[in-house]
């Protein structure tokens, strides 16, 4: 969590707020979808996603959120959808509405690498075959990306 996030949850405790964040939709060449098992929602898969920090674009967001959680240098291609519709309680007991564009993005360079606190494991899944997301967002942003839509907003 960003510094800045942790600085208003210092002032305003678990109170519900609106949040910004980022989903990224990541392909291999056989057509495979990039999940992250989540170690925040222990053993639930989810796509690649991160809190916007202060002073940040959402897609130097989601560039960093890919690094960080992955090992993978990506590009933005394009933004699938915007999705407004997830109010989310997190184990702490913190409770935010999540607003996140959800990009398509490329690999540039890196080897995958699970090595950090927010990765349990990450994997290629076809994405008819893919596990149950751990929420909402993840799993509409997921069929919108099935079903070839784009320009969605939820």
């Amino acid at each position: 969590m960003a510094d800045y996030i942790k600085q208003v949850r210092a002032k305003v405790g678990h109170m519900p707020l609106i949040m910004a964040g980022t989903i990224g939709i990541l392909t291999d060449d056989a057509g495979r979808v990039l999940l992250q098992q989540r170690s925040d929602f222990t053993g639930e898969w989810g796509l690649i996603s991160g809190t916007i920090e202060y002073g940040e674009t959402p897609a130097q967001t989601m560039v960093r959120e890919f690094k960080e959680e992955t090992n993978l240098t990506v590009a933005v291609v394009s933004l699938l959808g915007v999705n407004g519709n997830l109010t989310l309680t997190y184990p702490n007991g913190d409770v935010a509405q999540w607003l996140c564009p959800v990009f398509l993005v490329k690999q540039l360079s890196g080897k995958l690498n699970s090595d950090n606190d927010e990765t349990e494991a990450l994997k290629f899944f076809d994405p008819a075959a893919a596990p149950r997301l751990f929420n909402q967002q993840h799993r509409e942003a997921l069929a919108h990306f099935i079903a070839g839509e784009s320009g969605y907003f939820d």
